[in-house]
């Protein structure tokens, strides 16, 4: 993959924008704790000001988590003029500590930041570092850079791995790219029916693109059983996110539907939720 192109997948899926929630907190004294938690909903309401004031003693102290969340607000200009030299020193002294957010955002920027020429073998531990400490993204991130070299060479098993462990948290994307792995056998052989658990899963929280593949692997029978109504209904919803091939396939499979599975598959679309809503 092109390295812009890269880029762009890494900032989509919110590199620094995640805000290290209060119910996250580091082990702290109980006082230490409540200003972490006075802070954050003082960011949460908007009131940025008070949130920087509450969290910069905290940082100073050692507190990782208000460390990587000054981070972000110096990132974003959130109650501060934007600073990305800061932001970064923040994460710095937050990945110190091991923080996987921290670990996370610091390799980012150091490979992707178009203000930065970091190290990229220090920048690649450091994804790694978060990676191995459990961070889904950062487990997706860096399978995509083993899947295109970016960075690393190649390796389509560790690609294969990585992927796998953000999937089966439940990062959407990761389960998504799953299925694609199966289906072509990247990695490792070649797997309809996990292919079809994969998209499913990617599908059930709303993705799009996911809804699109196992709607065609229910119209055509491939690692699931064919099932017309199943099919319309999964390309029903891509469609109406507006993804255009869904669309397409939508009304190709209408043709060939009787009227009944097609009220069928519009009842359940009408009933249905993401999963987690």
């Amino acid at each position: 993959m092109h390295e812009r192109a890269l880029h762009r997948f890494i900032v989509n899926i919110g590199l620094a924008l995640c805000l290290a929630a209060a119910v996250m907190a580091t082990a702290a004294p109980a006082a230490r704790a409540g200003a972490f938690e006075d802070g954050y909903a003082a960011y949460q309401r908007g009131d940025f000001a008070t949130a920087l004031e509450t969290w910069t003693p905290l940082a100073e102290s050692g507190h990782a988590r208000a460390q990587y969340n000054l981070g972000v607000m110096y990132d974003e200009g959130r109650g501060v003029l934007s600073d990305k030299q800061m932001a970064t020193a923040w994460w710095q002294r937050a990945a110190d500590q091991n923080l996987p957010e921290a670990l996370h955002n610091l390799a980012s920027t150091h490979l992707f930041g178009n203000d930065f020429q970091g190290d990229h073998e220090k920048a690649i531990a450091w994804m790694t570092r978060a990676a191995e400490l459990g961070l889904d993204r950062s487990q997706y991130t860096l399978g995509k850079m083993y899947l295109h070299g970016h960075g690393v060479a190649p390796d389509e098993a560790k690609a294969r791995r990585w992927i796998a462990k953000a999937a089966e948290q439940g990062f959407t994307r990761a389960q998504y790219n799953m299925g694609k792995i199966e289906r072509d056998g990247i990695g490792g052989p070649k797997n309809a029916k996990a292919a079809a658990h994969w998209f499913l899963r990617a599908a059930e929280q709303g993705y799009a693109k996911a809804q699109n593949h196992i709607g065609l692997r229910y119209a055509r029978g491939e690692g699931v059983a064919k099932d017309g109504v199943k099919a319309l209904f999964w390309l029903t919803l891509a469609a109406r996110q507006g993804h255009s091939v869904a669309g397409t396939n939508r009304k190709a499979l209408l043709t060939q539907l009787p009227p009944d599975d097609v009220a069928q598959a519009l009842q359940m679309v009408e009933a249905w939720r993401p999963k987690g809503s």
